[in-house]
């Protein structure tokens, strides 16, 4: 059996049946490359907020599964997703990062873009006519869900609407239409596979271990429950306790209806394969994005959106710099034993549930296999009414 008849098989499997994929789906070249072709060029991929390409010329450029891509706001306030790369001799355009400029102009032979990416300059042709309708920017797909930012290179991705339709009634809940404030953080390169990263951040089984003194003091592994989930998306979620429910006593949060005091009681985890994973607390939506290098790298970055002006304070601040270097840790330590010849992948166990969503869809996505899991935990329900 070839590792991807392996993959397939462990990833098809139910919560009753499943383990862990086998480890050189973390690390095989050929593996990876069929998710960059399957999964990373076919798929929705996140990229970044609203709030972060807010003005006229505001970009951010990145690459995803080798393709240089620049998502700017044009001075006539659209948002588009273009190549990065120089129509002349392919060098990219912009360096990766956030910026802001109106025009692009190419560092090596300066042919210079408009931000629609329409090509306008090309300096010394001699006696050589370019046709600059030829040679302009191609455009990709791109869509703003809850002032979140995606890209599909290939364009045949279903609308976001239609894809994350059935998590809506849990979102409106928070009201993430008033999330019109957003920020991010820097980009981290963790030395390990994307899956080994999207897995940590989705599942609360290691919370005890691994965030003992951090996540596990206020988001404790025995207060996570499963909501709802199916390959394309789902939602965990746990109660707070300690110290980070004191604000629900407060006198204004008395004034609140219980229903809306509820969700300050407990968050709610959502996974959007293959690369984002969202927290709602209250009025406020944080995540992470994961975008592959290569089989062993990745880049890590983190964000929020919110209603509220968004300014951490220094504690809260160490705080999250703190679980977040937690989880580097534990994700590189786990890609060193991912081409071992003689370990073995184990038993999942029922806090994995969405880590077996997660698998469901990369059987779906990798090897066009039909699961049919669709889950709602009945014991969810009380908290989320």
């Amino acid at each position: 059996m070839t590792v991807l008849d392996s993959i397939k098989k462990v990833a098809s499997a139910k919560i009753e049946e499943a383990t862990g994929l086998p480890f050189a789906a973390y690390s095989d070249e050929e593996v990876y490359q069929l998710e960059m072709e399957k999964i990373y060029r076919n798929d929705w991929v996140f990229v970044c907020n609203e709030g972060e390409v807010a003005n006229p010329g505001d970009y951010y450029a990145l690459t995803i599964a080798d393709e240089p891509i620049i998502i700017i706001r044009g001075r006539d306030g659209e948002l588009r997703a273009m190549s990065n790369v120089c129509r002349h001799r392919g060098t990219p355009l912009n360096d990766e990062g956030f910026g802001n400029k109106g025009r692009m102009v190419c560092p090596y032979h300066a042919w210079t873009y408009t931000d629609q990416g329409k090509l306008i300059g090309v300096p010394h042709p001699g006696i050589i006519a370019v046709d600059k309708e030829k040679h302009c920017l191609p455009h990709f797909k791109l869509e703003s869900w809850h002032g979140l930012i995606f890209v599909n290179i290939n364009g045949n991705a279903e609308a976001l609407s239609e894809r994350y339709s059935g998590i809506e009634k849990y979102l409106q809940r928070y009201n993430i239409g008033s999330f019109d404030k957003g920020v991010g953080g820097e980009n981290e390169y963790w030395e390990t596979n994307w899956k080994l990263a999207v897995e940590n951040g989705i599942e609360s089984y290691h919370l005890f271990k691994v965030h003992q003194e951090t996540l596990e003091v206020n988001t404790p592994t025995r207060e996570a429950f499963y909501i709802e989930g199916k390959p394309d998306w789902t939602l965990t979620g746990g109660n707070l306790v300690g110290e980070s429910r004191s604000f629900t006593e407060n006198a204004m949060m008395a004034l609140m209806p219980k229903s809306q005091q509820r969700l300050w009681e407990h968050y709610v985890l959502f996974s959007l394969p293959p690369n984002f994973v969202g927290i709602l607390l209250g009025d406020t939506l944080g995540y992470l994005s994961v975008i592959p290098v290569d089989a062993n790298n990745s880049i890590i970055r983190a964000g929020t959106i919110s209603s509220s002006k968004i300014n951490p304070g220094a504690g809260e601040q160490e705080f999250v710099e703190a679980f977040f270097a937690e989880d580097k840790w534990i994700c590189e330590r786990n890609q060193k034993a991912m081409k071992s010849r003689h370990g073995e992948p184990g038993k999942l166990v029922e806090l994995e549930q969405v880590v077996v969503d997660f698998h469901h869809y990369l059987a779906e996505r990798l090897f066009d296999t039909k699961i049919d899991s669709h889950i709602v935990d009945e014991r969810a329900k009380p908290l989320m009414d």
